[in-house]
């Protein structure tokens, strides 16, 4: 299967391909359908995030060319890190979550970097938010409490990813919100 970089994305430009794809764990967005439940409603052209191209080629499922050329993982991976902030962080927490057989999307319309399931996008609401933070930097305890109205108001639990850069590392912390 092969996609093509454009920009930060990877376009799929094969339909079967764009199901095989996207039947291997939801991945991508075809464009005209918002959540497909199943990769047959798949009839158009998929939509890959840099991330999600990415995590494919590490895995050998997916070839990725631009202007003729194959990118491999590494070099697909600096192109993230140049084109993405917080590429290697973002990435991290992205593959560990997938490894452990969950279903990442992008959760840019909770404020949060991905909603994650456990079946799979128009299937089951996202019960988890994850905010993916490097281990050096810091946050306030106003911005812990704005990624929790989010989640509170969307019924999902929020999770912090947080990543060691140094030794690569994850550690999630989760919030449960209680009524008093």
């Amino acid at each position: 299967m092969i996609g093509e970089l454009v920009k930060d994305k990877i376009l799929i430009k094969n339909i079967e391909d764009a199901r095989s794809i996207y039947k291997m764990g939801y991945y991508g967005k075809p464009i005209g359908i918002s959540k497909p439940k199943s990769a047959e409603e798949i009839n158009s052209e998929l939509i890959l995030s840099l991330i999600e191209g990415v995590y494919l080629v590490k895995k050998g499922k997916l070839e990725i060319v631009s202007n003729g050329e194959r990118l491999d993982f590494e070099r697909l991976y600096q192109i993230g890190v140049t084109q993405i902030p917080r590429f290697r962080i973002l990435y991290s927490v992205y593959e560990d979550l997938r490894e452990k057989g969950y279903v990442v999307r992008s959760g840019i319309k909770y404020g949060a970097d991905f909603a994650v399931y456990t079946i799979g996008p128009g299937i089951e609401h996202a019960p988890y938010l994850v905010i993916a933070l490097d281990e050096n930097s810091q946050i306030s305890s106003n911005e812990i409490l704005g990624f929790g109205r989010v989640s509170h108001s969307t019924r999902k639990e929020l999770i912090l990813g947080i990543v060691n850069l140094t030794n690569g590392k994850i550690r999630y912390i989760m919030f449960k919100w209680l009524k008093m």
